[in-house]
């Protein structure tokens, strides 16, 4: 088995530190069956770049370096949270990219909407 370089191992870990959300892209295991696009927690990454993940509803299994891949999910400026969706354009620049929650929050904010109001729209949208 060839193992990848110090230097390619030492990116990896600083790329996925532990807690970084992630999204399953491939998955070569012909034991376990976690579907693609399946989000999971980094608990740690190994001498040799494989990525411990704890998968959500799927157990903990690795993403062996060379051989399976994931995708960092994107962090929202605003709430601090990852997302999964398409990003929403903030408009209080028009440039940055944050999570749908927080352009919606941005819209009923814009439209004048009460924190009720807000709170309404949000949960009907989060139980679709």
């Amino acid at each position: 088995m060839n193992f990848p370089r110090r230097e390619i191992v030492d990116a990896v870990k600083k790329e996925y530190p532990k807690g970084t959300r992630v999204a399953l892209v491939s998955m070569d295991d012909p034991y376990r069956d976690i579907p693609e696009g399946t989000l999971g927690t980094v608990k740690s990454v190994d001498d040799t770049g494989t990525i411990h993940v704890a998968w959500d509803g799927y157990g903990e299994l690795g993403i062996v370096y060379g051989e399976d891949s994931c995708r960092k999910l994107p962090i929202c400026p605003k709430c601090g949270k990852a997302y999964n969706e398409p990003p929403a354009l903030s408009r209080a620049d028009n440039k940055t990219q944050i999570c749908s929650e927080c352009g919606t929050l941005e819209a009923l904010e814009a439209a004048g909407a009460s924190p009720e109001t807000k709170a309404e729209i949000l949960d009907a949208i989060k139980s679709v």
